[in-house]
C-alpha cells in the first residue's frame, strides 16, 4: 500500500518550533505597524498549522502587501530553521518505530506537506527520514495548489492503492476527494469533529501501523 503521511502534527511534533517563529513575525509586523496590536494565543496560533505559507496569509492578514508577506515569510522560514539546527525540532515520540515497522512492512511512504521545499529538506536532513519515505511533494513545489491537486500530479507513478494520514481536514480531504482510505490523528492538532470523516482514529503514532493493517484488509490483494 502507498501510504501519503502528512509531516506536521503526524510524524512531527511541529508547534515547538512553529509557535515561536510565528510570534516573531507577528511582532515584528506590530512593532513596524503592519498589524494592529494585539495578543495571540498558542492555541490561535497553533491553529495554522496545516496550512500552505500562502492559505495562512490569506487567513491570518490577507490586507498585507505581498513584499511584506513574502519577507515575513522567509523571517519565519529561517528562524524555523535555526530552531530545528538547535536541536528544537522533535518527531512525536514513537514516530521512529512506527515508520520503520509500516516500511518493514513494505508499504511505500509518501512524504506530503503544505510547506516550503527548504522546509522539507531541512527536515529530510536533520530527521533522517530517508530510512522512511520512498518520495517527497512539497506545496511550495507545486505553487501552492492543494494537496488533493498535487496528488493528482502524481498518482500514476505509483501501482497499488492508497492511504492518507494526517491530522488536519486539510491533509485527509485528499482521501475524501479521491476516494482513498484514511486515518485521522487526534494527536496532532485537529480541531473537535475535524477528522470524524476519516476511516480509523488514532490517538498515539504507535497505533498507525495496526491501522494501516486493517485498511490493507479492505483493499484488494493487500494484507
Amino acid at each position: 500500500m502507498n501510504i501519503i503521511l502528512d509531516f506536521d502534527g503526524t510524524v512531527h511534533d511541529c508547534a515547538k518550533i512553529f509557535v515561536p517563529t510565528i510570534r516573531m513575525g507577528t511582532d515584528y509586523l506590530m512593532k513596524n505597524g503592519l498589524m494592529e496590536k494585539r495578543e495571540f494565543t498558542d492555541e490561535e496560533i497553533i491553529g495554522y498549522l496545516g496550512y500552505s505559507p500562502k492559505a495562512m496569509w490569506e487567513h491570518f492578514a490577507p490586507e498585507l502587501e505581498s513584499s511584506i508577506k513574502e519577507k515575513v515569510s522567509r523571517m519565519i522560514s529561517d528562524e524555523m530553521d535555526r530552531l530545528t539546527l538547535e536541536g528544537r525540532s522533535v518527531l512525536f515520540d514513537g514516530a521512529d518505530k512506527a515508520l520503520e515497522q509500516l516500511k518493514k512492512n513494505g508499504h511505500t511512504l509518501i512524504f506530503l506537506s503544505n510547506c516550503f521545499h527548504g522546509y522539507m529538506e531541512m527536515h529530510r536532513k536533520v530527521h533522517g527520514l530517508d530510512r522512511f519515505y520512498s518520495a517527497y511533494y512539497c506545496s511550495e513545489d507545486f505553487g501552492y495548489i492543494s494537496k488533493p491537486e498535487i496528488f493528482e500530479q502524481f498518482k500514476d507513478k505509483y501501482k497499488g492503492s492508497f492511504a492518507v494520514v494526517g491530522d488536519r481536514y486539510l491533509d485527509l480531504e485528499t482521501a475524501w476527494k479521491h476516494d482513498l482510505l484514511s486515518v485521522g490523528c487526534t494527536y496532532g492538532y485537529c480541531e473537535e469533529h475535524e477528522l470524524d470523516k476519516a476511516d480509523i482514529l488514532i490517538s498515539d503514532i504507535s497505533e498507525l501501523p495496526s491501522a494501516i493493517e486493517k485498511l490493507a484488509t479492505k483493499t484488494t490483494g493487500e494484507l
